[in-house]
């Protein structure tokens, strides 16, 4: 239990953990809450870059607490908050915890029995993984220019395999950007998201959906995780011309041991996205990485994420982000990291240091 939360945060758990969701609802009285809550404090501080108004240095909390209220032994309310930086600092200005508020996330009725689960309200449609376990501070920072959030939909889940061929779950759903009450946030205002808005799958109907397949030990492969999935994500009502997104991902994670004392991970996720936000562009993605654990406690990871901008009309651009970084994951459940982070971004070259403070637990 204690590695995997080296690479797993709440919402990632929570994708693979539905493989054993018949002994996740609580057994004996109803209704039943259990939950957890991830607690995170990041500093990073940008020393170098051909943008003089990017070098800043940047201090800020990320809180994630999630819930599972079982009514019944089938019925159960999910709910997963956010708070965290949701406004963007003027250039050049470091900040201290700044521009941060909380949000719900997810919020949705749940029927499960033992080999398939029903779900509506508002949840995060799966697509990819590298966003979710790439590994060290900022190893998912551009994959999550691709994963799909604060959805107002319904869908389900399916398990099937066996011990030789392993345990999968198919998830399909369908959604629409949310435009309720629940799209507004506290502490800092981002203000309700409206129709009028535009914005890719804003359209307050069902006309954008993912499918997704994940697997766990696939052909009796121990300690491979793979994940495959298709989101097809329709233009805004407000958007005159815009085109549907298309999206594809096809990614792998994979624990294995190196020696007594010593596990690596290795992941690699491909990802290609058509009419990105509705307009005429595509953009390719590709996120490698290589962990080693060591004595269950410390970690080394490199990752690095390509991202291949194919514009219409227009010159290419490829940028890069490459993170290195090392920490230690005490038993009461603390962690600590730091690392150096190097990326390219439309042509514009940065460099950073950080650390990360963080603790997590279940209760």
């Amino acid at each position: 239990m204690r590695k995997s939360t080296l690479f797993l945060s709440i919402p990632g758990a929570f994708i693979f953990s539905f493989f054993d969701a018949g002994d996740a609802r609580a057994e004996d009285a109803y209704p039943a809450m259990e939950g957890s809550i991830s607690i995170e404090l990041q500093n990073d501080w940008a020393y170098d870059s051909d943008d003089r108004s990017s070098e800043v240095n940047t201090m800020f909390t990320t809180i994630e607490p999630a819930f599972v209220l079982s009514l019944t032994e089938h019925l159960a309310i999910e709910a997963a908050l956010v708070f965290e930086p949701i406004q963007n600092a003027d250039p050049g200005d470091d900040t201290f915890f700044d521009n941060e508020g909380g949000y719900i996330e997810e919020l949705k009725l749940t029927w499960a029995e033992e080999n398939f689960s029903l779900f509506a309200g508002k949840y995060n449609p799966p697509f990819g993984m590298a966003w979710d376990m790439a590994p060290g501070i900022w190893g998912g920072d551009f994959a999550e220019d691709y994963e799909t959030t604060e959805r107002i939909g319904f869908g389900g889940h399916v398990n099937f395999g066996s011990e030789s061929a392993g345990e999968h779950t198919i998830t399909a759903g369908t959604y629409f950007a949310d435009t309720t009450l629940l799209s507004e946030s506290v502490v800092t205002r981002r203000g309700e998201l409206d129709k009028s808005d535009g914005g890719i799958s804003n359209t307050e109907d069902f006309s954008s959906f993912a499918v997704a397949l994940d697997s766990a030990n696939p052909a009796g492969l121990e300690g491979l995780r793979t994940h495959g999935a298709y989101r097809h994500q329709a233009a805004g009502d407000a958007d005159i011309g815009a085109d549907d997104e298309d999206s594809f991902a096809l990614g792998a994670n994979y624990e294995f041991p190196v020696s007594q004392r010593i596990q690596g991970v290795a992941l690699g996720e491909g990802v290609v996205v058509h009419n990105v936000d509705g307009g005429t562009d595509d953009v390719n993605y590709l996120t490698t990485s290589f962990t080693l654990i060591i004595d269950e406690a410390w970690n080394i990871a490199a990752s690095w994420t390509g991202r291949e901008m194919d514009i219409s009309g227009g010159a290419d651009i490829d940028d890069d982000l490459f993170q290195f970084s090392a920490g230690y994951a005490f038993e009461n459940g603390l962690r600590i990291d730091a690392g150096y982070r190097y990326a390219e971004d439309n042509g514009i070259e940065t460099r950073m240091v950080g650390t990360r403070l963080s603790y997590g637990f279940n209760f």
